[in-house]
């Protein structure tokens, strides 16, 4: 039998921000084998976004199906079993593993990943059933500082994160054309559809570059029709991290007009290969990371000041060598995943004292069909049916 105690670690089984920062920091840290570690992947039957293929360095790898039109109480139950009973740590970003653990009295202690404003506002909600609150953003700390200051000001902690560090700066050709890409979830939320509006004002002002688009998600097809007649944009959707960056040592800037983040995992990924970003200025993590000497920051889906950077680095090859090489020094001193990795895994080994002794409330309510005496097959049936 282990006697370590258990870190278990609960997230959407997806491509995306959220998960590739709980990869980052699974697989970044020594500090893990202090642990029994399990990684449970989130996969509601009804969720169609692509799965995240990369490997996870755990002592257990699970895939947690179920579905939305189950007796949730169940799905609750059996993921609770799953989290297991022991002492340690339950690290968590979702409304399903806070409430299973409330419903079942799971005695780990509960560190909750603020990721966004989504997550601030889950906090405020689950309040009493979380020991821990954790940000990579000062912003969203502040926020859930500000909203509880009574209880969360001794259990709010700031901790950026990263990702993995080039040996040096990827040699960039000096072409004629600048490589532009967009990295990220190909949505509307994302800013994808107001890369080709861009893309006119360059040309405009008679500027070519070269687009990479990475990404998977709803609006490919939509993406595809809008460039069709583009013969300077090439489409990607890579696999794993190293994919991502073998695309992003060639490119020269950034261009990510999302309306709704909390800190990007894609910019800590471009400030790595010396990529400099331009994007909207949202309160968050972009302002944490995207300062002056680094990037530029635009106002809200503003497309004329997102070609005006581009036109402005065009003509001044210099200074956009300057920043390239600011972005990559940044990302070595402040953005080392090997080292901030272990910086959450110090703050979780504090799990025991860290652990509130107030009893957590009641666990949120039920809907009527979601109740312990309601079989699963049955309300699956009855739902299934609407």
């Amino acid at each position: 039998m282990n006697n370590k105690p258990e870190i278990v670690f609960t997230f959407p089984n997806c491509m995306g921000g959220v998960t590739s920062f709980n990869y980052n920091i699974i697989n970044n840290s020594k500090l893990i084998s202090n642990f029994y570690s399990k990684v449970i992947l989130l996969q509601a039957n009804e969720d169609n976004r692509p799965p995240f293929l990369d490997k996870f360095v755990a002592d257990e790898v699970i895939v947690f199906k179920y579905s939305y039109k189950e007796n949730q109480y169940f799905v609750q139950k059996r993921l609770n079993d799953l989290l297991g009973n022991r002492d340690g740590a339950i690290i968590t970003d979702n409304h399903l593993t806070l409430d299973a653990a409330s419903r079942f009295k799971n005695k780990k202690t509960i560190f909750h990943l603020l990721h966004d404003f989504f997550y601030v506002k889950q906090n405020i909600q689950f309040e009493s059933r979380i020991d821990i609150a954790v940000a990579h953003s000062s912003f969203f700390s502040d926020a859930v500082y500000a909203s509880n200051p009574s209880d969360f000001g001794n259990r709010i902690f700031y901790i950026p994160y990263g990702v993995k560090q080039l040996e040096q700066i990827p040699l960039k050709q000096e072409n004629e054309r600048l490589n532009i890409v967009f990295l990220g979830r190909l949505d509307e939320g994302k800013g994808v559809m107001l890369l080709n509006e861009i893309e006119l004002i360059l040309q405009q002002n008679n500027v070519t570059v070269n687009w990479s688009i990475i990404g998977k998600g709803p609006l490919k097809e939509k993406l595809h029709k809008q460039w069709k007649s583009g013969n300077n944009v090439s489409f990607y959707e890579p696999n794993s991290t190293d994919e991502v960056f073998e695309l992003l040592k060639n490119q020269d800037i950034f261009v990510f007009p999302t309306s709704f983040e909390g800190t990007p995992v894609s910019i800590l990924e471009c400030l790595a290969n010396g990529v400099v970003t331009i994007t909207n200025d949202l309160p968050g993590g972009i302002r944490d990371i995207v300062t002056e000497n680094f990037g530029f920051r635009c106002s809200l889906d503003n497309t004329q000041e997102f070609a005006k950077f581009i036109l402005t680095l065009n003509s001044n090859r210099g200074l956009l060598k300057a920043m390239q090489k600011n972005c990559y020094q940044l990302a070595k001193e402040k953005y080392d995943i090997q080292l901030n990795a272990d910086n959450y895994f110090k703050l979780f080994m504090q799990f025991l004292e860290l652990k509130r002794t107030k009893k957590p409330v009641k666990p949120l309510p039920l809907s009527k069909l979601d109740r312990s005496y309601f079989p699963n097959f049955l309300v699956k049936t009855l739902r299934s049916l609407r």
